[in-house]
């Protein structure tokens, strides 16, 4: 039985467990493996290794890759199993790898502690040289220093040592940019690789992507880091003696990479004495006129209000006048314009402020002066809109309408009224009659759409999600109106924006996760949406997310964007 027993045992632990990475010094945002090998002849059951947290890293993904390979020799069959992890270095130091935790035959084991060094980009060595990665990625920007709606320029640079080749390269998505309102120029070159030389070392280098950046408020902000998926190919060594045998002689990979967090101290604005201000920072020009300059006492007049050029148009906001007594205000309304290509924000922002004079007689907006900030000069260039007038005539009343009728004889009746039926017929030349009989066949012909219709939203997904699409949107909207009174901009345009892209989402059969408002946008115009109210959903949309994160506007315009939501779900109802 002893002996029995330890041969168990034995059978019980034959197996070998061990934890490796594939570099145990890496460079800030350079990717790196971490592999868990289970090595045995006898294994029944072996779970997934559970990683733990990890200083100074990230783990791309919770769930490894995994790989078998089973040996014999001499008749023994032994079995190896790798799950390798994928893993990013975010901060430099020293640091350890804990134990990872795996299930074998349904007792838990530890593989063991590793020790690894991150090290920063251009640390020195103990010769005194620097030290860079292969391939890493970098954001440069061009002022580091702005103030609030100065436009920034973030690009992403890629840098790789010659041998190297980048075959293709993907941003991932959850580039974080908390402060900034972020859009993404439209390059129309593809990116072009240059060589530079960099702590005597030759580097190629090109510009990926490009964005616009507009800080939403002073003090220290910080970009995040940029995650990329690239595709690289390297010529193998000379001393491979396998290089040149097996086919062009290239070892095509993905890599995952991160740039650094560029930190930056964002100066605040300067006061504007007494001038109107808007948020306005760059080259821009502000005009402003009357759509009429007499108008019938009631009815609407227009204010338009039109600030153009290149800066922070996205962020732009409506100019405060003060207005004369005797008038009614309506709802206002704004559109815009952008352009992104080249490096800069171009376009143009026009606000109409709708009013009616109560009484007839002269009105007159006084001059204004509006301030907007040059980053060039730093220092505020003033606008001078002058005063503008417009009459209110008096309203001319209608006169009565008279209608003549022929005249008509009128004849006196004398004695009792006597009430006969003129004729009686059958019963089935009575229309209630036929009423009543299709009462019953209209209620069964109601219940049996009724029913199909109940069995069609339980099991057809697309078909359910545009039948609730618009009572779920207007759902959001009624949250958002609640919302109002905590003055929770961040809040309520972030729910105004997901009841619209869900309900174009929901109507026309799109994924919800994973769209972009512009994909969004592309799909709904290749189904044949109105290009009008693409526009339009493109314009408020875009307000939300600018909103959403550099929270401004007050309570009257958050209702305001309620009601236009609200309003534009209907008419895409309509035209869906």
């Amino acid at each position: 039985m002893l002996a029995f027993f330890k041969a168990d045992v034995a059978v019980a632990q034959d197996f070998q467990l061990q934890a490796t990475v594939s570099e145990s010094r890496i460079f800030i945002g350079e990717q790196f493996s971490l592999d868990v090998e289970v090595t045995g002849s006898s294994m029944r059951d072996v779970g997934l290794p559970v990683i733990p947290t990890i200083d100074g890293v990230r783990i791309l993904s919770s769930t490894p890759s995994r790989s078998t390979s089973i040996s014999i020799v001499n008749g023994r069959t032994t079995t190896s199993t790798t799950y390798s992890f994928n893993l990013i270095a975010r901060e430099a130091g020293q640091f350890t790898i804990p134990p990872v935790r795996i299930s074998i035959d349904g007792e838990e084991r530890a593989t063991n502690a590793i020790n690894i060094e991150i090290l920063e980009r251009g640390q020195l060595t103990e010769d005194g040289s620097r030290q860079r990665p292969d391939i890493y990625l970098e954001v440069a920007v061009d002022e580091r220093n702005p103030v609030p709606g100065q436009q920034i320029v973030a690009s992403l640079k890629l840098y790789f040592r010659q041998g190297i080749e980048v075959t293709s390269f993907q941003p991932s998505a959850g580039w974080r940019t908390d402060g900034f309102w972020k859009e993404e120029l439209q390059n129309i070159r593809q990116p072009e690789a240059e060589t530079v030389i960099i702590d005597g070392v030759r580097y190629r280098t090109a510009t990926l992507m490009s964005y616009a950046l507009f800080p939403s408020r002073s003090g220290e902000l910080t970009l995040s880091e940029f995650p990329m998926s690239v595709g690289v190919r390297t010529q193998p060594s000379r001393n491979d003696p396998f290089g040149s045998f097996f086919g062009s002689g290239g070892n095509q990979r993905r890599v995952s990479i991160e740039s650094e967090p560029v930190v930056l101290n964002v100066r605040p604005l300067p006061d504007a004495e007494n001038a109107v201000t808007i948020n306005a920072v760059g080259d821009l020009r502000v005009e402003r006129r009357l759509s009429d300059r007499e108008v019938i006492t009631g009815e609407s007049i227009e204010l338009i209000t039109k600030v153009e050029g290149a800066g922070n148009i996205p962020l732009i906001r409506k100019p405060e006048y003060q207005l004369p007594d005797g008038l009614e205000l309506y709802t206002p309304q704004e559109s815009s314009n952008v352009e992104r290509r080249g490096l800069t924000i171009r376009g143009e922002k026009t606000f109409t402020e709708l009013m009616a004079a109560r009484a007839p007689g002269t009105y007159s907006i006084p001059a204004e002066r509006v301030a907007v900030f040059d980053p060039q000069s730093r220092r505020y260039r003033f606008v001078n809109l002058p005063e503008l007038r417009f009459e209110a005539l008096p309203s001319q009343g209608g006169q009565i309408a008279q209608v003549s009728l022929p005249s008509a004889r009128l004849q006196p009746v004398t004695g009792l009224a006597v009430w006969s039926n003129s004729q009686s017929g059958s019963i089935f030349s009575r229309f209630w009659f036929w009423l009543l009989l299709m009462i019953p066949g209209a209620v069964l012909v109601g219940a049996y759409i009724k029913r199909k219709e109940v069995r069609r939203l339980e099991t057809d997904i697309d078909f359910s999600r545009k039948f609730y699409a618009e009572e779920n949107a207007l759902k959001k909207c009624a949250i958002a109106r609640n919302l109002v009174d905590n003055n929770d901009a961040k809040e309520i345009y972030g729910t105004l924006h997901d009841a619209l892209h869900s309900f174009v989402a929901d109507s026309l059969s799109l994924p919800l996760a994973g769209l972009s408002d512009k994909e969004l946008l592309e799909r709904a115009s290749g189904k044949g949406l109105n290009s009008e109210l693409l526009s339009r959903t493109r314009m408020l949309l875009d307000k939300c997310a600018t909103i959403r994160y550099a929270p401004t506007g007050s309570k009257s315009d958050f209702r305001q964007d309620i009601i236009k939501t609200e309003e534009l779900i209907n008419e895409l109802k309509e035209s869906i």
